[in-house]
């Protein structure tokens, strides 16, 4: 187990700055801030390119970002893992992801029927 928590940290450290990125930039995608810079940005995100044809991505900025989200996949199911084997308490555990996974369905389905 202590080979999983080293790849865990190694690999959350690795592209922790990546997707404190990807979380901000949907943080004020969300809210629709649109300033020059932050659409600039959020090119990154997107994929969009400016007026004038260029972007930011690039096929190596992309191999990065798919190496990444797997990463990020991997690095959740072992956080999981870690949580039910070292945890507390399972039962908490297991409570806050079946409440992780409730509450954001629950608001998509008020919004796909107008409840909200």
């Amino acid at each position: 187990m202590q080979k999983l928590r080293s790849i865990h940290l190694y690999l959350g450290c690795l592209f922790a700055p990546l997707l404190l990125f990807f979380a901000i930039s949907g943080i004020w995608q969300t809210f629709g801030w649109n300033s020059p810079f932050l659409q600039k940005l959020s090119s990154i995100h997107t994929e969009r390119g400016w007026k004038d044809g260029s972007e930011l991505g690039s096929f190596p900025l992309r191999v990065f970002v798919i190496i990444m989200a797997v990463s990020f996949i991997i690095t959740t199911v072992l956080g999981i893992v870690m949580a039910f084997r070292f945890g507390r308490s399972r039962r908490a555990t297991f409570y806050c992801l079946t409440l992780g996974a409730f509450i954001p369905s629950v608001l998509v389905l008020f919004r796909m029927f107008r409840w909200m």
